[in-house]
């Protein structure tokens, strides 16, 4: 009989976590080394953009070669956007606040096609405090991950208006706080450094004070087992309610026709990341070699999927590198990672 998967994670679970980890310390580094080549120092999204377009390669390599001997096959697509979704509630300190930075998703098919979706909503904030206090600026979205009031979007425009609520109503391991080391390189605090004991990102539950209960890759493989984040239902499911499902749809569709956008526009989806603003990277993706994946596909529709995904693969003429606007605004960076089982005859 086949091994489950939720025993291959656990059994495998330190080589996942050191995968993880190396995925995260890599894209970090980078982060600093293209930054500091244009003499600044990276911000939240020069951090996000690494840990998506530079991270998911390495964790797409190391968790394939762990996972192959059981017969699990994998595809990773991570998705850049450059400007977050926009939401509004009654009671709001302003106009409007940011709905997340980075969303995580893994999806397992197991040998009967049986499907669980398993996702996490990240907010991204750079600090070396721990706990770091969130201010009265950043007070809407706080009340927005922890009482979970009904709201609705304001941006981006295909979304704008349209209302969901999540029940219940209360802080979920499916929407929390990401805590990137502000420290860099060089400083001998810092966990841009590898040492042990240190890590470079936190995944902190929502709070006043947040402060990480777990690195950022530990979380991530917790997300494999189904020990943390929000399960999500199927598309025409989802496309049902007004809640957690149909919210983290929503974001999936935002991101994919983003992307697809791009390609559209004539731009590279292969962007060269070494100086670069991320304006110019925004729609920007990874994709698995070899594989197309089958949640693009859901998102987009076969024929629109392998058009991605082909032009993905096409190196691309050097003048559609540049600066690329997208007029949707919105979206918000992805990585999704598909697991599947060899299904049963």
């Amino acid at each position: 009989m086949p091994t489950p998967f939720s025993w291959i994670v656990r059994n495998e679970r330190l080589p996942l976590y050191f995968v993880a980890r190396n995925m995260v310390l890599r894209s970090m580094r980078q982060a600093w080394r293209n930054c500091r080549s244009m003499r600044s120092d990276p911000e939240e999204p020069d951090l996000v953009a690494s840990l998506v377009l530079t991270g998911t390669r390495i964790l797409d390599i190391g968790w394939r070669e762990i996972l192959a001997p059981y017969k699990i096959k994998i595809a990773v697509t991570g998705i850049y956007c450059h400007q977050s979704p926009m939401v509004e509630f009654s009671g709001m300190r302003k106009n409007y606040c940011e709905f997340g930075d980075l969303l995580w998703c893994h999806i397992h098919t197991d040998r009967k096609g049986d499907i669980v979706r398993n996702a996490i909503l990240y907010q991204a904030k750079k600090s070396s405090q721990q706990p770091y206090t969130i201010s009265t600026d950043e007070e809407n979205q706080l009340k927005l991950y922890t009482k979970w009031p009904e709201f609705s979007y304001v941006r981006p425009k295909e979304l704008a208006g349209q209302v969901r609520y999540v029940k219940p109503a209360a802080p979920r391991r499916g929407a929390q706080y990401l805590l990137i080391d502000s420290r860099p390189p060089e400083d001998p605090a810092s966990g841009i450094k590898g040492m042990s004991g240190t890590y470079p990102i936190g995944s902190c539950i929502a709070q006043r004070n947040i402060i990480s209960h777990s690195e950022l890759s530990l979380e991530l493989v917790h997300t494999l087992e189904l020990l943390s984040g929000d399960p999500f239902d199927e598309l025409n499911v989802a496309q049902q309610d007004i809640g957690w499902s149909r919210i983290i749809w929503d974001l999936l569709l935002v991101s994919a026709n983003k992307v697809f956008r791009r390609i559209n526009s004539g731009y590279s989806l292969k962007p060269r990341l070494k100086g670069a603003s991320p304006v110019t990277i925004d729609g920007c993706l990874y994709m698995t070699p070899g594989k197309t994946s089958e949640m693009m596909i859901a998102l987009l529709g076969e024929q629109k999927a392998r058009d991605l995904y082909r032009s993905y693969m096409e190196s691309p003429p050097i003048e559609q590198y540049g600066e690329w606007f997208d007029e949707e605004d919105g979206g918000i960076s992805v990585i999704i990672v598909e697991t599947s089982e060899e299904l049963e005859e």
